[in-house]
Order: C-alpha cells, then sequence, then structure tokens
C-alpha cells in the first residue's frame, strides 16, 4: 500500500452486495488497507486482543507474518510500532514458504529477514496507525469481517478495482451510499476518488442470504 497520507476526512462508502461480489472486494485487503488501533503491543494482541482473530486462527491458519518486512516466529514477542505494515499469509508451497513459516526449521536460512526484539525495553501503548495485508486464503477468510466493519484504502485502488471488473461487480451491487447519501452503483464509477482515501464498508445483502434455491 503506498505511503501517501490524505489531508481529507476520508469519503465513506457503504455497499450492500451479494455475498460472491463481496468475495470479490476481499481483493483488496491484498494491497493493504489502514486501520488505528493501540500499538506498542505485540501482534498477538493486536490481531487476536483488539481485532478479534481467534487465538487458535493465528496459531495453526496464519502460518507466515511479516512485520515491517521482516519474518516474525513469535507474535507474542514481535511489538509494533506506528506507521508498521503486517502482512498475514496462510501456507505458502515450496521450500521459500516453508523458510517463511513461523518457527521453521529452516529459520536459520533466513536469519537477516528475521524479526529481533527491540533493545530498548517497549514503551506504553499509543493510538496509530498501521497497514494490513492479506494474501492468499486470507483474503477469502479474514477479508469479509474486516470489509464489514469499514476499511481505509487509497481511492485509486478501489476505482481500479471496480473499472477492471464492473460487469461482474455491478450485477451483484445491491445498493450504494457516498457519504450517507444514497446513490446508484452505476454512478459509482463517475466518481473521483483518485486522490483521496476511502472508507470502504462491503455487506453481504440480508435478502440474498434469506434466499432459497427455485
Amino acid at each position: 500500500m503506498p505511503e501517501t497520507r490524505f489531508a481529507e476526512t476520508p469519503t465513506r462508502i457503504l455497499l450492500t452486495a451479494t455475498p460472491d461480489v463481496c468475495e470479490k472486494f476481499c481483493l483488496l485487503t491484498g494491497g493493504g488497507f489502514r486501520i488505528q488501533a493501540r500499538l506498542g503491543c505485540s501482534v498477538r494482541e493486536l490481531l487476536c486482543g483488539q481485532l478479534g482473530v481467534e487465538a487458535e486462527y493465528l496459531d495453526s491458519r496464519i502460518q507466515t507474518i511479516f512485520l515491517n518486512g521482516q519474518v516474525v516466529d513469535d507474535p507474542a514477542a514481535a511489538l509494533v510500532p506506528p506507521g508498521s505494515t503486517i502482512a498475514l499469509s496462510a501456507a505458502m508451497p515450496g521450500v521459500a514458504g516453508a523458510m517463511l513459516r513461523k518457527r521453521s526449521r529452516y529459520a536459520p536460512m533466513r536469519s537477516r529477514l528475521t524479526y529481533a526484539s527491540p533493545a530498548p525495553a517497549p514503551g506504553p501503548e499509543i493510538a496509530g496507525d498501521v497497514v494490513l495485508q492479506f494474501f492468499n486464503l486470507l483474503q477469502r477468510e479474514l477479508g469479509p469481517r474486516f470489509l464489514q466493519r469499514g476499511i481505509l484504502i487509497p481511492g485509486r485502488a478501489l476505482r481500479g478495482l471496480l473499472a477492471r471488473r464492473w460487469d461482474s461487480f455491478r450485477a451483484g451491487i445491491v445498493a450504494a451510499e457516498v457519504s450517507g447519501e444514497p446513490v446508484a452503483p452505476n454512478a459509482l464509477l463517475d466518481m473521483d476518488w483518485m486522490n483521496r482515501e476511502v472508507l470502504l464498508t462491503v455487506r453481504a445483502s440480508p435478502l440474498d442470504k434469506q434466499a432459497s434455491p427455485a
């Protein structure tokens, strides 16, 4: 995710869509999205204590963690300073994937990439920003819950995704609101968010959930 910071208040976009289209929006989590949290804590505390990721999921499903480009073996020991980027992945194939996994037996081969605890004692937790990125299966598994809460992304990322796949997106967008005002879904492509940040919330259509096969 680009490090550009936007001075203006984010444009709030609320979309209601069919579950299959909600899943397509999860692709945005691969490019990174910004959240606000209490930082200075551990990766485990951030993910499980603040963001609601189950401890079992972190331990068994999330196999690779990067904190500011460094591989994390122990999420409870890795401290998250403000402005950090955390990338999460399920198991990746091949030797490279095995080497990057938490507590991998190949960890000595990537010692230069491995996170090392800072020498100074950690300071108090403070409010700040962190960028999260989800890769491979985690996009589909974690993405929906974060989209339901709302994620902060560059407007150009949303505009680019919609423009590339508009036919498939349009078929499943049930309703749209921009800054609290209802808009026609087709109007989304005409709006200029290129130099703005967007607070995107995507929710599954309740009608679609209740529908049964004909």
